[in-house]
């Protein structure tokens, strides 16, 4: 039985063969941005490490001396004991700040959340309760308006924005402290809240830097800024909002953030 011969020369379709399509420039373009994305990244883990070793490091080494001190001096009167034992518990609660500081900037960073109307007097509120012990320490004078606006937000954020806004103002707003807080409006249908102090100021050529994450200003007044304000500009940015600072070397400083005005208030 005589079989069909196979015809085993490749059919051509008609008008040619045709070559897979790759748009090479858009692809380029791609990585490259993918490896600036990543460098960007990299340089970000690097100070992420360094801040995280400083802004320990300080207190590690106050816990040890204070530790020594205990240990090196005996039958130690009762007062003293009990002044180590305060710094020593004063120190351990700063190093928590730090390490809650550094978790509340993960979650910032990588995390999504609903915005609600925020409840500004009650936030402030809070704030004042929670860093009672400090205002009456420093002898600080709050003015606080007696009615806010109101944005969008997420609460728990936005009590740490002015935690840390409000700390630095009491930390570097003269001696003792005058401190305002207070809203105006803002373009784009946005409310602009702010904390001024009248301390000594910041230079210019320091102030672009201040919100740059995990980046400190080679100066007194603001090497306490760093970690903070990082946590500021991560919060306020996702929430839709903006941070900026107007200040003048010798007339204080105003540090402020934009949200959201809530539907109603627009």
């Amino acid at each position: 039985m005589n079989l069909p011969q196979l015809d085993e020369t490749p059919r051509i379709p008609e008008g040619g063969l045709r070559e897979p399509q790759f748009d090479l420039q858009f692809s380029r373009e791609q990585l490259l941005a993918r490896m600036a994305v990543l460098q960007t990244r990299n340089e970000e883990l690097a100070a992420y490490a360094h801040t995280v070793a400083h802004n320990l490091k300080n207190p590690l080494s106050v816990l040890v001396i204070t530790a020594d001190l205990l240990t090196d001096i005996p039958d130690l009167p009762r007062k003293e004991l009990n002044e180590y034992l305060d710094q020593i518990r004063s120190v351990a609660y700063e190093m928590n700040s730090i390490v809650d500081n550094l978790l509340l900037l993960s979650e910032a960073r990588q995390g999504h959340v609903e915005t609600q109307h925020l409840d500004m007097a009650a936030i402030v509120a809070s704030i004042r309760n929670r860093l009672g012990f400090m205002i009456k320490a420093s002898r600080a004078r709050l003015h606080v308006p007696e009615t806010w606006p109101v944005a969008m937000g997420y609460a728990p954020w936005i009590e740490e924005v002015w935690a840390n806004y409000l700390s630095n103002a009491l930390k570097y707003g003269g001696d003792p402290p005058q401190v305002e807080l207070g809203a105006d409006s803002w373009p784009g249908g946005m409310f602009r809240f702010w904390v001024r102090d009248h301390g000594a100021g910041i230079p210019q050529e320091a102030q672009a830097r201040l919100f740059t994450p995990f980046t400190q200003v080679g100066s007194p007044h603001v090497g306490g800024h760093g970690l903070g304000l990082a946590i500021v500009l991560q919060i306020v940015e996702k929430l839709g909002g903006q941070v900026g600072i107007e200040s003048e070397p010798g007339r204080g400083s105003l540090f402020f953030f934009t949200l959201p005005a809530a539907p109603a208030s627009r």
